[in-house]
């Protein structure tokens, strides 16, 4: 799961996706809400990580976080662990397990600690959407509150998707 430009001084506010060609089996969209996940987090978590930045880091390619490829971030970025919605003024969980890599100012061990419930919460089903993509479909999401991922299909299958960004504002 992840937000699209986290790694991003100034991510993508949301996504639109239109599908062209899709496999057979898989290729489905997954998007967790930030919102929910954030509204039933437990109080000592909430409370403790509070107010808190983490850094956000990744390379274009790599599907597992730490993936550095031996070379400088594509992106780095600090954003808030809980971001205020600009327009709603809601707070949803701002981390995910492919970008975040730690919390400013915690020692590493806690901050991985944390961060592992955090990403272990948001990626319960209770908060999953599954969008099964048929050709002709458009989903638009809204970055800043919602994360998403694709499963896995056949390489043998083609999966054509357009995407269009839609540009944000430096989160809050």
């Amino acid at each position: 799961f992840h937000h699209d430009m986290l790694h991003a001084e100034v991510p993508h506010n949301a996504t639109l996706l239109y599908s062209m060609e899709v496999p057979t089996h898989g290729g489905d969209t997954l998007f967790a809400s930030g919102y929910a996940a954030y509204e039933s987090l437990d109080p000592a978590i909430r409370s403790k990580i509070a107010g808190r930045n983490a850094i956000h880091h990744y390379h274009y390619g790599s599907t597992q976080r730490g993936d550095d490829r031996g070379v400088a971030a594509y992106g780095e970025s600090v954003h808030p662990v809980f971001r205020t919605h600009d327009e709603t003024g809601r707070k949803a969980i701002y981390v995910n397990r492919l970008m975040t890599w730690n919390i400013v100012g915690m020692e590493d061990g806690e901050s991985e600690r944390l961060l592992t419930a955090l990403f272990d919460h948001l990626e319960q089903d209770r908060f999953i959407y599954a969008h099964k993509w048929r050709p002709g479909d458009l989903v638009l999401w809204d970055n800043r509150c919602t994360l998403h991922a694709r499963t896995d299909f056949s390489d043998r299958e083609r999966r054509l998707l357009r995407r269009v960004a839609i540009e944000g504002e430096v989160p809050s």
